[in-house]
């Protein structure tokens, strides 16, 4: 357990949530008093990017000392607990999400996008005297995920490091026996399953597997002509040099000089030219034998590439002084890289795994194995978000299928299998109607939070919640309200409003301040049902909320019936 496992919790229907709020990408520090003073205990920081890619928010740079310690100094004061959303851009693959292309560039972007949000959290966790403070990061910014497979495949050239989509493929006046005789019973053999009759009758369709097994054919086909082509190249070299050797030979007989010396020249080129003739005709014959290695399926990829990232930013942390952790979001929509959870646990596991290899062999570090273990374990972790879950029904699957996949074991290698619910850290608790990232409150969606939360409680998993839920007509104040109430809570939060004296003394109290001015926009109940305010007179903000439980106020504290 690290320094930011919340001390006072709230009782709701889950009985052991640690509950906070992400406070969005406006004016952080003011968004964050207004959360403090709603009785919150944690909350989440949001920053936008440095390059302008995503988000009109604050990015970390321009946040100063002077409000770093701000943040630091609030959070110390009332004794909450504060998380940090890096940039949803960042990609930790290093795959730029507009050309698909792996390049130098963007992969320095992305550096530099981590070690700003790395920095800013050790400089707030160090006004706080905290450790290992959460730093969430999206597992990928590109779109090139986990589409419905009868419509797309997304492959990646290992050689080219790019992505490309295979979607069918269409062979006009082509039958599946004339296929078989034109390719081969080998090409045949890999796409029968995924060949069938065009509509028209004039064709056959390839489904998006059997175009990707049929283009791996095509590229071997393609590899084996150049190979014969340098065989003939290499013949005719041969046949050259012979007849250079023997005018050598003529001109050695005559000793002329001059002659000698410029044949031994092209005698040479000549040997240079078949040496790398050979060369390549080599690289051929590998690639030939590695045709399945270098053109891959993304998903299987793209964990591996995100641990690359992933591992960069753990070592950034590690070499820290508050040392903030590195938890990994699944992302926003299947159209996504990393947005299945199995995948999601491949690159944390992998990630951990090349933490511990490049932590060892840091001078600065000086790490153990064993320590080095530790700190991986303690450091790279996972940030799941259900409303990000919820948003798979858009390609059919229901609820069951989608709780089913937080403990859905994966391959990562021969002797390792993985499950998303091991490496849990932190919830993101929102809702939606499964098709956009919406960020409603709880309960006016459908995602199966409840079973969500029930199913990784029976693995064991036991993390803080953060709330993201400001995509309601009433914003933070409402949508943490609305979510709470959902939760079951029997009162919204002890501090600041143990007692109506108190309460009502606060100027920035709900009661006369902040949360009045959305009494207008919709919420049809009382903000504080939990403690029974609906009984104040009107000059005290009484009556600005129907309450739709159909009673009186009173100060109880009690639930309402």
């Amino acid at each position: 357990m690290t320094e930011y496992q919340l001390g006072r919790k709230f009782n709701d229907a889950f009985k052991q949530t640690a509950l906070g709020v992400s406070i969005g990408e406006q004016n952080q520090l003011a968004e964050f008093a207004k959360v403090l003073r709603s009785g919150a205990q944690m909350a989440e920081i949001d920053l936008a990017s440095l390059y302008g890619f995503t988000g009109n928010g604050t990015p970390a740079t321009r946040m100063g000392k002077t409000e770093r310690e701000a943040f630091g100094n609030l959070a110390k004061t009332n004794q909450a607990d504060l998380s940090i959303h890096a940039p949803w851009s960042i990609n930790p693959s290093g795959i730029n999400p507009q050309s698909g292309e792996r390049d130098m560039e963007y992969m320095a972007l992305m550096k530099n996008e981590m070690k700003a949000a790395i920095n800013f959290a050790d400089d707030v966790s160090k006004s706080m005297g905290k450790h290992n403070m959460p730093i969430i990061f999206h597992a990928a910014s590109d779109h090139f995920g986990n589409p419905d497979p009868k419509l797309r495949l997304i492959a990646y050239d290992n050689e080219a490091d790019k992505i490309f989509p295979i979607k069918e493929q269409k062979l006009d006046n082509m039958t599946a026996e004339k296929f078989r005789q034109l390719y081969g019973d080998d090409t045949y053999n890999r796409v029968k399953i995924g060949l069938k009759p065009s509509e028209d009758g004039k064709g056959i369709i390839l489904t998006p597997e059997a175009a990707f097994q049929f283009q791996k054919d095509q590229l071997r086909i393609n590899m084996n002509q150049e190979r014969v082509n340098l065989e003939i190249n290499q013949r005719e070299l041969e046949m050259q040099k012979f007849r250079l050797v023997n005018e050598l030979a003529e001109a050695s007989a005559g000793g002329d000089l001059a002659r000698i010396d410029k044949l031994n020249k092209t005698k040479d080129a000549y040997d240079q030219m078949l040496k790398d003739l050979n060369v390549r005709k080599d690289r051929i014959d590998n690639g030939i034998e590695h045709i399945n290695e270098r053109l891959v399926r993304y998903d299987e990829k793209a964990p591996l590439l995100a641990a690359e990232g992933i591992k960069d930013a753990a070592l950034m942390s590690a070499r820290s002084t508050t040392k903030p952790m590195i938890l990994v979001e699944n992302t926003m929509t299947p159209e996504m890289s990393l947005s299945k959870p199995v995948d999601v646990a491949k690159a944390v596991e992998q990630a951990r795994r090349l933490f511990v290899d490049a932590a060892t062999k840091d001078e600065k570090l000086n790490l153990s194995k064993s320590d080095a273990e530790d700190l991986a374990n303690q450091l790279i972790g996972v940030n799941l978000d259900v409303g990000h879950l919820n948003i798979f029904k858009s390609y059919g699957l229901d609820n069951r299928k989608i709780v089913s996949m937080l403990t859905e074991q994966g391959k990562l290698d021969d002797k390792t299998r993985v499950r998303l619910a091991d490496y849990i850290k932190r919830y993101h608790l929102n809702d939606n109607m499964g098709d956009i990232d919406a960020h409603l409150p709880l309960g006016e969606g459908t995602t199966p939070i409840k079973e969500i939360y029930e199913t990784l409680r029976n693995a064991g998993v036991e993390a803080p919640a953060i709330m993201e839920v400001f995509g309601g007509q009433g914003g933070i104040e409402a949508g943490m309200t609305q979510s709470l109430e959902y939760l079951g809570a029997p009162i919204y939060g002890d501090v600041p409003f143990t007692s109506l004296p108190t309460y009502a003394a606060n100027p920035y109290s709900s009661i006369i301040g902040d949360y009045s001015h959305y009494s207008n926009l919709g919420l049809r109940q009382d903000l504080f049902s939990y403690g029974g305010f609906t009984g104040l007179s009107p000059i005290l903000g009484g009556g600005y909320m129907e309450n739709t439980r159909g009673g009186g106020g009173g100060f109880s504290g009690a639930p309402m019936a």
